[in-house]
């Protein structure tokens, strides 16, 4: 839909767009980042305390999300909730431009839901309900500069643009775990996945150095909305190998992630004889994300009479099987997975320590959270450091903390980031 022509110029708005996006702001014509993908959030202060290494503590209602089998553990019913709060920085620049900084904190809802443990014969029996949040989108780069490319109609525009993106998803699961043997119990989750992503690009570009002839002042901007909803599950198993080891595996099931997606973008060019053109198109589409396999497993180990704890997770998931039901755009293919993303092997490791006398825990960990889309170059391999603790008041009501840090460089071959991301996890559970 045009909103506005003011005058018919030789130089057509359309193909002034598409030159600019490939060369300008360099949104080639291609698959891009899927955010749905990857981009693990982290759950529970006490599993994060430890860089998230709970496959086989899976202690508390988070392990409807970690490994379903451990909620048979929970022998009084319990009441959970967390919050997080993310800080993130983010440095931009044209190769050799000047660099740009850009700041975005929020806080969030992270986790809700009761466990209920129902007496067996043979050991425990429990079943949970409530919600996880398992992924988040939320952030905000901005570049400044001039763009150092030799393209004849954009290079050497001063550019000025800003990227965000704000939204997540919660995981709403019903789960139930009992103990099948003594040492052995098995569990698994029925999961509602739910959430939205609003993505806003903002792009001004400023003929400041007179290096074309026609065009003083190109912008550019594109929203997109997207709702997503899926049905999946998740099964776990946990193994008490001795009174010191015990050791826990899962299988995420494949499910197909619904985006309702909304798009606007619009186009505006001042040129230099002062008349300006100006376009607006909109347009919605439907479509899946089909998810694989996804396979976890870990080991937890005490020691100094239980007051000492290592614990170690992998989780291993093969992203080029992902695939779209439908075309998202004319220019993606159902199948672009295959050439832009790869396996990814998550690692999780831990050490959790209570201090004799106060029976405070001390907990710290690391957290390998590599980036399945292989378009940008990563150095820092996206490691994260991660300390935490807690205290149990009136022998009811748990608290915990968690802070997560992490710093790492992206690149494409226009632009390159670097990222400062902080995170603060609270959680209380109250069990009577």
């Amino acid at each position: 839909m045009t909103l506005k022509t003011a005058t018919k110029h030789p130089r057509h708005v359309g193909m002034i767009l598409l030159v600019f996006l490939f060369q300008l702001v360099g949104v080639a014509f291609s698959q891009v980042e899927e955010k749905t993908l990857g981009n693990h959030f982290g759950v529970g202060a006490s599993a994060m305390g430890m860089g998230g290494a709970f496959i086989g503590t899976a202690n508390d209602f988070t392990a409807l999300y970690w490994n379903p089998a451990g909620i048979a553990q929970i022998k009084k019913a319990e009441l959970f909730s967390a919050l997080s709060h993310t800080a993130l920085q983010t440095t931009t620049q044209f190769s050799g431009a000047e660099a740009t900084d850009s700041d975005q904190s929020k806080t969030r809802l992270g986790s809700m839901g009761l466990v209920f443990p129902v007496t067996a014969y043979r050991g425990g029996f429990a079943f949970g309900f409530g919600f996880n949040r398992v992924q988040g989108f939320d952030s905000r780069t901005q570049l400044r500069g001039f763009d150092p490319s030799t393209d004849p109609d954009f290079g050497g525009f001063f550019v000025d643009e800003i990227n965000s993106d704000s939204g997540g998803i919660n995981v709403w699961s019903f789960g139930g775990a009992a103990y099948i043997s003594r040492h052995i119990s098995l569990g698994a989750s029925l999961d509602f996945w739910s959430g939205s992503q609003t993505a806003e690009l903002d792009v001004i570009a400023t003929d400041r150095q007179n290096v074309d002839g026609e065009v003083a002042e190109f912008s550019f901007f594109d929203t997109i909305d997207r709702n997503v909803f899926g049905l999946g599950g998740k099964l776990g198993a946990l193994f008490q190998l001795s009174r010191h080891v015990s050791a826990g595996v899962t299988v995420t099931l494949p499910m197909s992630l619904e985006v309702d997606e909304d798009w606007t973008q619009g186009t505006s060019v001042r040129f230099d004889d002062g008349s300006d053109e100006t376009d607006v198109e909109s347009g919605s589409t439907l479509f899946d994300i089909k998810r694989p396999f996804e396979f976890g497993g870990g080991i937890a180990i005490r020691l100094l009479n239980q007051r000492l704890l290592f614990a170690g997770d992998v989780q291993y998931v093969d992203w080029t099987q992902a695939e779209y039901s439908d075309s998202p755009a004319d220019d993606t293919a159902s199948n672009d997975f295959q050439n832009f993303y790869t396996d990814t092997l998550r690692l999780h490791i831990g050490m959790e320590y209570f201090v004799p006398g106060v029976n405070i825990p001390i907990r710290i960990g690391y957290l390998h959270d590599p980036l399945p889309y292989v378009g940008k170059v990563i150095e820092d391999n996206r490691d994260f450091l991660t300390v935490g603790t807690g205290v149990i008041i009136n022998q009811v009501i748990k608290v915990d903390v968690a802070y997560l840090r992490g710093l790492w460089e992206q690149s494409d071959p226009s632009l390159n980031e670097k990222r400062d991301l902080n995170r603060l996890f609270v959680s209380a559970a109250y069990r009577y």
